[in-house]
Formats: C-alpha cells, sequence, structure tokens
C-alpha cells in the first residue's frame, strides 16, 4: 500500500483531490494534505510519502523547490506538478529532470488516475528489483563486517540475547557457534606512531593487524574481532580443540605483537585474558582487560600483560542494569511503559545477585526510582505525592529486592493509570473543540485553520484525530458538509449553487457531484423527495 501528499496553497484543490480520488480501489493507504512547502517536508520527514502531487505556483516556496528538496533527501519519491496553461512551457522543462509527470488545471479525474496508475508501476517494478535476493545477498555481504563487530560489541556491553537469538544471530552471520564454550579475550591497542598518522590511514593499519591476526590464530582458534568504544581492537577467541592452552594463547599473542612490530612499523599494547564461557562471562572478561590496560599501561607502550588466572569480583559492584541505557528517564520521557517494566525486571534480577551489599544497592536502586518518578511527575506539570495513594509515599526501608520491586511495581501502576486517564480527557476534549470549530465555519475550515486553533501542528492533529476516531479530518469535513447541505436543501428556499457557496465549494457542479455520492440523488432530486 502506498502514501500519497497533495500540496496546494489553495485549500479547495487539496480538499477535493483528497475526497474525489477513489484512493484506496488504487491502493494507496493514506492521503497526506499540505497547503504550503514547508508544511509538505515537515509531513515528508515523518512519513514514508511514495508520491508526491504539488502546485508549481505557491507562496515561499514553489513547487519547483520543493521538488529540489525532495531530490537531494528523498531521491525515491516520485513528484508530479499541477501547472497552469501560462506556466506550461515553464513547467514542461523543469520536470525533464525534476517530475515524473505533470497535469494541467483543471485536472481530470481520468488523467489523475491514469497518471498515478503508472507512477504505481513504476514503484511496484523499482521494490521488485530492490528487493530482489541478488541484490539483497549482496547488500548483506558488504554489510557483513559490520554487523559482525556490532554484534561483538553488544555483546561486550553486555546486552542480554536469549540463547536463541544469539545463536541465530551468529549462524546469518557466518560465525562459528560458540553458546556454552570457553572463550577467551585479546585486547589491542595502537599506540604513538599509530596515532600520529593521518585519521585516512589508521583504518587500514587496523585492518592489516586483523588482517595479521587472523593468519596467526586460525590454525588453533576460532576468532571474531570488532573495534570497540574505547578505540581499541578486540579480539574474540575460541579454541578449536580442547588441547589448546593458555600457552598457546599468550605465545600467539606475543607473536601478533612482534609482527605488527616488524611489518607496520609500529607498536602496539596487548592484553590477554583467561577463560570464561560464552557468553555470559564475556562482558567480565572484557572489563578486566579494559581495567589492565588503563591500569597497567599508562602512558607505557608497547607492553604486553595477562590478566591473572582466576578473574577476581571487584569488591563491591555497580548495578549496571540500572544505568546502562535506555534510561528510566529517557524511557518515561517517551512513555514506553512496558519498557519500564522489563526495565524493572532485569534491574532487580541483578539486584538479588548483589550479594553481602544488597542492603546498601536496594538503597541507590530505591533512590534512582523516586528521582525518575519525581521527574516524570513534574514534567507533566504534577506533585508526585498528589499523583499516588498515601502509602506509596511513607519512608520505608526496605530490606529485600522483593519488598523493592512490588513498591516499584505498583507505584509504576499508579502512575500509568493516572496520566493514561488524563491523556484521555485531554484528547476528548481536543476532539471536541476540532468538532466545534469546523461546525461554526463550515463554509471556510481547513486542516491549517483547524490546527491553529487548536495551535497543534497539523501533521500530528491529524494523527490523533485518526487514532481517537478512526477517520480522518477530512472525512469529518465531507460528512458535515453533506448533512448541512441535506438540512438547507429540505429547510431553506436557497438555490444549489448558494447551498454551495455556502458551503465552501469551488463550483456548483462540483458540489452536485459530491452530493450525488453522498446521497446516490442530485441535490435537486433530494429536494423534491424531501417535499
Amino acid at each position: 500500500m502506498l502514501q500519497i501528499l497533495l500540496v496546494d496553497d489553495e485549500p479547495y484543490v487539496v480538499d477535493d483531490l483528497s475526497i474525489t480520488i477513489p484512493w484506496a480501489d488504487l491502493q494507496f493507504e493514506q492521503v497526506h494534505k499540505a497547503y504550503s512547502g514547508q508544511e509538505a517536508l515537515e509531513i515528508l520527514m515523518h512519513n514514508p510519502i511514495d508520491i508526491v502531487i504539488t502546485d508549481i505556483s505557491m507562496p515561499e516556496m514553489s513547487g519547483l523547490q520543493l521538488i529540489e528538496e525532495i531530490r537531494s533527501g528523498w531521491k525515491h519519491i516520485k513528484c508530479v506538478l499541477l501547472t497552469g496553461y501560462a506556466e506550461f512551457e515553464y513547467a514542461k522543462k523543469a520536470i525533464e529532470n525534476q517530475a515524473s509527470a505533470y497535469l494541467l488545471k483543471p485536472i481530470g479525474d481520468e488523467q489523475l488516475i491514469e497518471v498515478l496508475q503508472q507512477l504505481h508501476l513504476e514503484i511496484q517494478r523499482e521494490w521488485e528489483t530492490l528487493s530482489s535476493f541478488q541484490n539483497t545477498m549482496q547488500t548483506f555481504r558488504e554489510h557483513l563486517p559490520l554487523l559482525r563487530d556490532r554484534l561483538l560489541n553488544e555483546t561486550l556491553q553486555g546486552r542480554r540475547f536469549t540463547k536463541e537469538q544469539l545463536s541465530e544471530h551468529m549462524h546469518k552471520y557466518q560465525l562459528s557457534p560458540m553458546i556454552d564454550e570457553h572463550v577467551a579475550i585479546m585486547i589491542v591497542r595502537l599506540e604513538d606512531y599509530f596515532q600520529r598518522q593521518d585519521m585516512n590511514s589508521i583504518p587500514l593499519f587496523e585492518y592489516a593487524i586483523v588482517n595479521i591476526a587472523n593468519e596467526l590464530f586460525h590454525e588453533q582458534f576460532d576468532i571474531w574481532s570488532c573495534k570497540d568504544v574505547h578505540e581499541y581492537l578486540v579480539f574474540l577467541l575460541k579454541p578449536k580443540s580442547p588441547d589448546v592452552r593458555s600457552y598457546s594463547l599468550t605465545q600467539t599473542a606475543f607473536e601478533l605483537q612482534k609482527n605488527v612490530s616488524m611489518y607496520l612499523k609500529g607498536d602496539v599494547s596487548v592484553a590477554t585474558t583467561s577463560w570464561g564461557i560464552f557468553p555470559y562471562k564475556v562482558r567480565e572478561l572484557y572489563q578486566s582487560a579494559v581495567a589492565l590496560i588503563r591500569q597497567r599501561i599508562g602512558q607505557d607502550t608497547g607492553l604486553f600483560l595477562t590478566v591473572d588466572q582466576q578473574i577476581r569480583n571487584q569488591d563491591i559492584q555497580i548495578m549496571q542494569s540500572l544505568y546502562e541505557p535506555p534510561t528510566f528517564l529517557h524511557l518515561f520521557e517517551a512513555n514506553r511503559w512496558d519498557a519500564i517494566e522489563e526495565k524493572l525486571h532485569a534491574v532487580f534480577h541483578e539486584l538479588k545477585g548483589s550479594g553481602e551489599h544488597s542492603q546498601e544497592h536496594i538503597e541507590v536502586t530505591r533512590n534512582y526510582l523516586k528521582t525518575a518518578f519525581y521527574y516524570f511527575a513534574h514534567k507533566n506539570n504534577k506533585l508526585l505525592r498528589d499523583i499516588l495513594a498515601p502509602s506509596m509515599n511513607e519512608s520505608r526501608k526496605f530490606h529485600s529486592p522483593e519488598m523493592l520491586k512490588d513498591w516499584a511495581m505498583e507505584l509504576i501502576v499508579q502512575l500509568r493509570a493516572y496520566f493514561d486517564s488524563g491523556h484521555q480527557d485531554q484528547r476528548s476534549i481536543l476532539i471536541n473543540d476540532v468538532h466545534d470549530f469546523v461546525d461554526s465555519n463550515i463554509g471556510y475550515v481547513s486542516l491549517q485553520s483547524i490546527a491553529d486553533h487548536v495551535q497543534l501542528h497539523p501533521v500530528y492533529l491529524s494523527k490523533i484525530y485518526k487514532s481517537e476516531t478512526g477517520k480522518s479530518i477530512s472525512d469529518y469535513f465531507f460528512q458535515v458538509k453533506m448533512e448541512k447541505a441535506a438540512h438547507l436543501l429540505t429547510n431553506s428556499q436557497l438555490k444549489i449553487y448558494e447551498i454551495s457557496t455556502l458551503l465552501g465549494y469551488s463550483t456548483a457542479h462540483y458540489f452536485i457531484k459530491l452530493f450525488k455520492e453522498y446521497s446516490h440523488m442530485t441535490p435537486q432530486e433530494f429536494r423534491e423527495r424531501s417535499n
């Protein structure tokens, strides 16, 4: 299904087109409307538009200027120009490089439908080509190193995958199976000689170092590498046989350091870890190697270091899941309630394993959560104490992660219920305000005038209205106008053209056509039957 954007500074042109063309039959899922070039660009930034139909003569930004903007940012979009006879030659020359077609005003429905059908076929052919298996596989192969790099970085940073998810990713990225296997980590830091080179040369040196590592390690190890957030090269190594020992890892890593110095003429510092089960110990292994480089290497260069055979836990661990992104503040900002609950479960799962320091971790977690709760309430111009039940505001001491979890989850439920209720009330008031404005200004109402009245952007207003009512504002315009027309035909002596003008239609002929679609009778037939 496609999406189309209609652009004209004369609202009746856009509104009429949005109603008269059988968009659903032409496989258009949504019709967007804009009354200026700037408004059109705003809509383009937030919606997957396939076709734009724009008038050529508009104030501030012409249709040709709009198409130039589209060409620079959305090359796939098909553009159609609306022109008057006086602009015909100018438009014809301009569209040779900018537009897919042009249409002369006044626009005939059949002519427009024919153009839309042709553009639909063009888009369909382009998508078929783009989605072909050969092109898809080529693109995948080109991005495979980047995908592998990203997956390893996410694993090093402690992102939680299920076994099935991680196994599927590794298989897709053509990596050796490692789940539940012993692995070690080697970190390589490029020293001064490399850092003094220009920025374009550094990736070439890194590429060369990775190739040297693959050459040295591939007989005894499966190797997976990435560049981490500290600009270090990180290598995850899995022995190909149980006979491979730490001695082999250390010796081969030392050979890497010597080869880099010999062939690339620069020093690197290397740190290797002991063994851990993948993926559960990977983050711990990685952090131990990073800490070793920071604590032991310092300003020295070209050193070779190994982490102790037994990795020791820190005396005091931080609550990693509490602080890692997305943070609670960000999740509250976006009203992502399900994600908030998911993060809470992760935090309390970690909290249960905090050992002898759990009581202090409980207090840290409680204070962090309360800060997020206060932030969310104040952001919405409320005091937290006015939202929560009195029992939730008590200064209680929690002696177990379960007690804190029950408190936090109940507080989340209350916050969500309170703000969802207020949010719904605000939207109901907004919809009623829109209806009142349309009813009072039926002859010259437009989406922009309604948006100005309720002080919202037209695109945002349209989305809210559609989500709350199930239909577009244009549908409501049409319904109200036709009901008003039926009332006037039955209860007044106004002529047909007078009713047409009163309702804001440009011609009586067009009004008659719309009314017949609505009532299956012409206005005159409707009036005669009513009397």
